[in-house]
This record gives C-alpha cells, structure tokens and sequence, in this order.
C-alpha cells in the first residue's frame, strides 16, 4: 500500500475507500469493530511511513474523547482524556485510524465475546473464535478491514489470535513499546506480563508498525532509553518438538537444535499467580479465569515475594539455556481455531505464558493449516530487547515459507 501511494498508483482516497467497502461488506457478519470513526481519525499534516494507511486498535486504547469500554458495561460512559502514546504516535507517522476493536471482558478470556458488544468471529470460519484478548483486532486485519494495528498482551493476547486467524503479531520486551493509555493500566506488577505490540498480515508490515510505535517514554515505568545494537544474522534456532514447529523448521535456513527440557509446568504455575490470582480481586467481579480465585483470600506480601523469587530464578535459568539459541520455536499454542465456546481449557495455553512471564519478545507467524483447514502458527522468542533480530528471522522465514493465503472472506475483495 505504501508503494502503491508513493507511484501514485493508488490514492489515499481510494485505499480508505476499498477498506470502508470491506468493513460494510463484512462488518456485521465478523462483529470485529466496536467504533468505526466516521471520519476516521487522521492528522492532515502528518507524513511518514504510514501516510494514509488505514489501522485500527484494539479497544482497550484510548482515544481521546472516545470510551474505553473493553466489553465492560461500567465502562460505557467512560472518556478517554487524551490518546493513548502509540496513537498519537500511529497519527504522527500519518496513519489514517478506522476504530476500536472488540475485547473479552476487561481482556480476561481467550475468546472475543462480551455482554456489551458481542461475539466477534474467525474470518476462516465463521463458527469459529479468532482467540483473544486481541481477536477483534486478528480479524479485522485477517480480513482486511484494517492494514493492521495494535494489540496487547499479557498472557498471549496479540499472538494467540494472530495464530488463529493466519496473521503475524509482535509481543514486545516489556518497555520497548510505551504502554501509556492501556487499560487496565499495564503498571507493576502487570508491566512484567503485560505489553502492547503490533499486528498485521506479515512481519515485514509488523516491523513497520514496530519502527512507528516503539520508543522511550518517562509515562511507562517499564521504559528505558533502549537503542538497537548490530546482531549477527547466523544464529542457532532451538526448537521444541511439536508437529507445528516441525513445519516451521523446514523454513528455517542454518542450525537448529533442541532446546534444553524446560519446567513448562511451573513457568505457567507462577504467570497463573500473577495473571490470574494476582487480578481476580482487583477486578471485583468474576471473569470465566478470575471466579476461582475470588473464594480464596487475596495474597499476602509474603506470597507475592515468594513468586517474584520463582520469577526471577526461572528467568536466569531460560537465558542461560537461550546463550546456545538465541532464537527458540514454540508451538502458538499447538493447534487452530475451536469453536466458539469450546474453549480447550486455560493450561493448552501454557506454551503462550513463558514469553509473558519471562519478559522475553516473541512472534507469531502462520505456517500452515489443521485438518479443519484453520491457519496454524509458532512463536519464536529472543532475548529481552532482541526485537529487530527476532523480525529479521521472522522475515528470513516469510520468504521461504512464500506467501500465506488470504482469509477466505478476504479473497474476493
């Protein structure tokens, strides 16, 4: 699109224009968008690598004057009182913003459906969940009622629906993308699950978005004046045995290996504390993963500590494991899209929660599909702070694996 605006093949204009046909054309059947901006939101003056590239973002951003309702009725008066950093930073660089995409309920489920908005659907399947909690946002892009946009994360938020619906999604180190203007807020201690990041339809259009939206910001706590240093582009891939990394790795160019046997149970045990546990009484209401812990009491400082210990031993160990890989393959999550209410049960997303609780920056990126015909997908995962090597390889993958296919609503747009 960007070529295409810079030839002066395609207009501004014309591009906005074939994206509001495919949001009428689709909107009511996918139910992805919760606003649609008319006129979309943009910046006249603004020029820069996303000049009249319409994108959307996830709900749980704010726009200022807009509600920030993340599919929770309380919420419904609520009014943003200035954009979210990345969205000024998105209008900066001259995108054109379309809307709001739908959430779970304050972004608690991995299914996209709430009491104010309702389900949003797979644009491969429309009986189909596109995951979530970013699932409005996977199926907008999937089916290019949006070039892309921003997602958040905290327990596979961005890449588990990037995976379900056959897009790509970055989920950053904490810190290198400003998380100002989130809600729930992303502080401490949910600065250390929690990111936001860019999705799109290939990692080349992630690392665009990626470029434009991260950077410094004294308003996130868990920012740092991060500057990207030379990374040698030979480096061994470990891998985890799955079926779905093993069709990653036949696209992958140069060494691999197996990466070291790793604890996956008390990885997840602890992220569940901090996720889980930590937010069910914050919240104050049940949510289908938070209920259970509401009848316990809420954890003690002594607890708490206990698991940042936990945290912080199992990070050590990982990196020392991750000195032989820089670069580790993991299923995301194993399998495709179910069907909408059929969920498979909060530990099949155990494999999603390491990057999270670890700190560490990962990429979904589809290679191939199930025998249902659903998009299939892995992460790979670096070291804190290795985001332009991590896109690199991801890009290195996008070009042998070739192009993947359009979301089957998508095709005759």
């Amino acid at each position: 699109m960007r070529n295409g605006l810079d030839r002066k093949v395609l207009s501004r204009e014309e591009l906005l224009s074939s994206h509001s046909k495919q949001m009428l054309r689709l909107g009511h059947q996918l139910n992805a968008y919760t606003q649609v901006f008319d006129p979309p939101i943009a910046r006249d003056s603004a020029g820069g690598s996303l000049a009249g590239i319409p994108v959307s973002i996830k709900d749980s951003l704010d726009v200022a004057g807009m509600a920030t309702v993340c599919g929770h009725r309380a919420r419904l008066s609520s009014r943003a009182n200035k954009n979210a950093l990345c969205v000024d930073r998105l209008l900066d660089a001259g995108a054109v913003l379309l809307g709001k995409t739908n959430t779970p309920e304050v972004l608690m489920n991995w299914e996209t459906f709430n009491d104010v908005y309702g389900v949003t659907w797979n644009p491969w399947d429309l009986q189909r969940t596109p995951g979530g909690s970013s699932g409005g946002e996977s199926s907008a892009i999937a089916a290019c009622m949006s070039a892309g946009g921003i997602g958040s994360d905290g327990g596979g938020s961005i890449r588990l629906p990037a995976g379900l619906t056959g897009i790509c999604g970055l989920k950053p180190t904490p810190g290198r993308v400003p998380a100002t203007g989130h809600f729930p807020s992303v502080g401490h201690p949910g600065g250390l699950l929690g990111v936001i990041g860019p999705m799109a339809r290939t990692v080349d259009d992630v690392a665009i978005l990626f470029e434009v939206v991260s950077g410094h910001a004294d308003s996130d706590p868990f920012s740092v004046p991060f500057q990207p240093s030379p990374f040698s582009r030979k480096i061994k891939v470990g891998f985890v045995e799955h079926p779905d990394v093993s069709v990653a790795l036949a696209f992958v160019q140069g060494e691999t290996g197996l990466f070291p046997r790793q604890a996956w149970q008390r990885l997840y045990d602890v992220w569940r504390f901090f996720f889980l546990r930590l937010n069910a009484h914050p919240i104050g209401f049940p949510t289908p993963h938070t209920a259970e812990f509401l009848d316990l009491a809420p954890p003690t400082a002594a607890e708490l500590l206990e698991m940042l210990a936990a945290r912080d031993s199992l990070r050590s160990r990982f990196l020392m494991a991750m000195d032989e890989y820089p670069i580790l393959l993991m299923p995301n999550p194993g399998f495709g899209a179910w069907q909408s209410s059929e969920f498979p049960g909060v530990e099949s997303m155990a494999p999603l929660t390491v990057a999270n609780l670890l700190g560490l920056p990962a990429l979904a990126l589809p290679v191939g599909f199930d025998i249902n015909g659903m998009p299939l997908s892995i992460q790979a995962i670096a070291k804190p702070w290795q985001e332009e090597m991590l896109l690199d390889f991801g890009k290195k993958l996008e070009e042998v694996r070739g192009s993947f296919p359009l979301a089957p609503l998508a095709r005759n747009i």
